[in-house]
């Protein structure tokens, strides 16, 4: 999706984000929430991912695009984060393995993200535990949402938009994964 340019201060007035995550996190409804029900099933036979809009303050539009779980339909997650200028990582602090592809993929290309742990359960981690967990650098924000909550939703897209001003160009030239995942390391 290309960008149109015409909103105060040169920024786009149509950005693309990427929702991303293990499966069972919260894509659909975090999708969801942030379009106020209004997506659009996408895909191919066996293989769906969700497209929806929502409008943040200053009438910035947001594409977003959820990755589909299936292993098999990885191969389409380079297409989806084309052009976007940033991803959004849902996690869940009783799975956080599940959600290393994604961080995988996205560090890979070099595509700015946040992580935005879905409902964190009493007794959880902070959050400087999950990012260690997660081996997410410090740069990365890490937050917490309601992935089925509008305004949570809402505020997630807008710190991913205003905390990161060189996400707003397209990132670089895709890079091939690496064959072993400096998370995934050791695990089976």
């Amino acid at each position: 999706m290309s960008t149109d340019v015409s909103v105060m201060g040169g920024r786009p007035s149509v950005l693309t984000v990427l929702v991303a995550g293990g499966p069972g996190v919260g894509k659909t409804c975090f999708l969801r929430a942030a379009s106020r029900g209004h997506a659009v099933l996408a895909g191919y036979p066996g293989s769906v991912w969700e497209i929806g809009y929502a409008t943040l303050p200053g009438g910035v539009t947001v594409a977003l695009r959820t990755t589909p779980d299936q292993r098999r339909w990885w191969w389409l997650w380079d297409r989806l984060a084309a052009g976007a200028c940033g991803a959004v990582v849902l996690v869940d602090t009783t799975c956080l393995p599940a959600s290393y592809p994604a961080l995988d993929f996205l560090d890979a290309r070099q595509v700015p993200y946040l992580v935005a742990v879905n409902r964190p359960t009493v007794g959880a981690r902070n959050r400087r535990e999950i990012r260690e967990a997660l081996r997410v650098p410090s740069r990365v924000p890490v937050l917490t949402c309601d992935a089925a909550e509008p305004a949570s939703v809402l505020a997630v897209l807008h710190h991913l938009i205003t905390a990161e001003p060189a996400a707003h160009q397209r990132h670089r030239r895709p890079l091939p994964l690496p064959d072993h995942s400096v998370r995934t390391k050791g695990l089976p």
